[in-house]
């Protein structure tokens, strides 16, 4: 490789090193989306008609600006790097070390502008309870916005010279002051008069850099805390998709979930002999699986939801949505090992699957419905239409999966 190659193949690294994650990604990142889509979309609506609410009901003197700033600070002061680095570059790329400006400055630079569109997301949200406190325009809103992301750009930098440090106590010691630092210019930034605001976070800001310049910060890279910081990162990724989906190449090992006994046989209602096979399979199935952790999660936003809800057509129209959503994820539940020969093996009969499908999906949907129920008691205005719409719910939930057993069973004889 002659000299005049060299930056053009730095370059090139770091878009190699980009795509070949994305590759690793791209392939768990559709099944999450399409799991967290139906949260985002009740989040949304979620937020659609309690935030106004919020700032609406709330009291004259409440702490608007301060909950703003508070609601800030982790974007802000959060600030990891991705350089893709890998235990093997400690022979290859370890030689060229100076010759690695181009590459490590793209791996900050992609870090600052992609937090700097989520700290563009977050102060749009956060800029209704900004304005409460006076009359914001368009221009208080950017004017605001260009001070957070510079200070984002400056605390990104104090980050990157921590990642060069060694010893443990210099890097809790100016990753504190990084947060610090943050909290400080978020508070100033939104609590004081515009003008003094801006002043005082850009004094905070040159002292802070002042100190990172007369700290002498290393000029080397920390190889050993650069692979470690990106295993971690690349870590939660994937431990993130495997809530949602089985990730087969997971960097460290789940922990299994362990169902308890009283709780699989109250949900399968079985016991040990053949009859109950497959109500013991779904319902394992169902507690270890991603099924599981969406059904309840979706359960207990459906329950926070209806506990702040007064109005009685709301709290039905809630009841019914996530009433609905869970049996969508449940619907699922039926389709596992469906193209496992072991069933077709054992001397179990054939109707015998869908059965406990169905008496195991109406289970776990019946236990969510009373879930949701409990908050419907004090949602409504009178405890009786609550009763009536539980009923209405565990009615439905039960015609259902008997309509689907007959369905199937209609289906495989012909």
């Amino acid at each position: 490789m002659s000299k005049r190659e060299l930056p053009s193949d730095i370059q090139g690294l770091w878009s190699k090193r980009t795509s070949e994650f994305w590759r690793e990604v791209r392939p768990y990142a559709g099944y999450a989306l399409q799991s967290v889509s139906y949260a985002l979309i009740l989040f949304m609506l979620a937020g659609m008609y309690f935030y106004p609410r919020f700032l609406n009901e709330a009291p004259p003197d409440f702490l608007f600006r301060e909950t703003a700033a508070l609601v800030l600070l982790p974007f802000l002061a959060g600030c990891p790097v991705r350089t893709f680095i890998r235990n093997a570059d400690f022979i290859y790329l370890l030689p060229m070390e100076t010759k690695l400006s181009v590459y490590m400055h793209r791996a900050v630079m992609r870090s600052f502008w992609m937090q700097s569109f989520l700290l563009l997301a977050v102060w749009m949200a956060v800029w209704p309870m900004y304005a409460m406190g006076a009359d914001g325009n368009l221009g208080e809103f950017v004017h605001v916005l260009l001070l957070l992301i510079f200070a984002k750009r400056v605390l990104i930098h104090g980050a990157w010279l921590e990642l060069k440090l060694t010893d443990r106590l210099p890097i809790v010691l100016w990753s504190a002051l990084r947060w610090l630092v943050a909290a400080a210019a978020a508070l100033l930034l939104l609590r004081l008069p515009l003008w003094t605001g801006t002043l005082a976070v850009s004094a905070v800001l040159l002292a802070y850099l002042g100190a990172l310049r007369l700290s002498g910060g290393k000029r080397i890279l920390n190889w050993l805390r650069l692979a470690e910081t990106e295993q971690k990162q690349r870590a939660r990724v994937f431990r993130l998709l495997n809530y949602f989906i089985d990730v087969a190449d997971i960097p460290y090992r789940p922990t299994p979930i362990r169902a308890p006994m009283k709780l699989l046989r109250g949900l399968g209602g079985f016991g040990y002999d053949s009859a109950h096979t497959y109500r013991y399979l779904f319902t394992l199935v169902w507690l270890r699986s991603e099924l599981g952790g969406i059904t309840m999660r979706l359960t207990a936003l459906g329950f926070l939801l209806i506990a702040w809800t007064r109005s009685d057509a709301l709290a039905i129209f809630l009841f019914a949505l996530f009433a609905g959503l869970t049996m969508l994820q449940l619907k699922e539940l039926q389709k596992a090992y469906r193209h496992s020969d072991w069933s077709y093996i054992y001397p179990l009969p054939p109707e015998l699957r869908m059965r406990s499908a169905a008496a195991v999906r109406f289970r776990i949907h019946a236990a969510c419905l009373l879930l949701l129920g409990v908050p419907l008691l004090w949602a409504m205005s009178h405890p009786g239409y609550a009763v009536v719409t539980l009923c209405a719910g565990l009615a439905l939930s039960y015609v259902y999966a008997r309509w689907t057993m007959r369905a199937k069973k209609a289906a495989k004889t012909k």
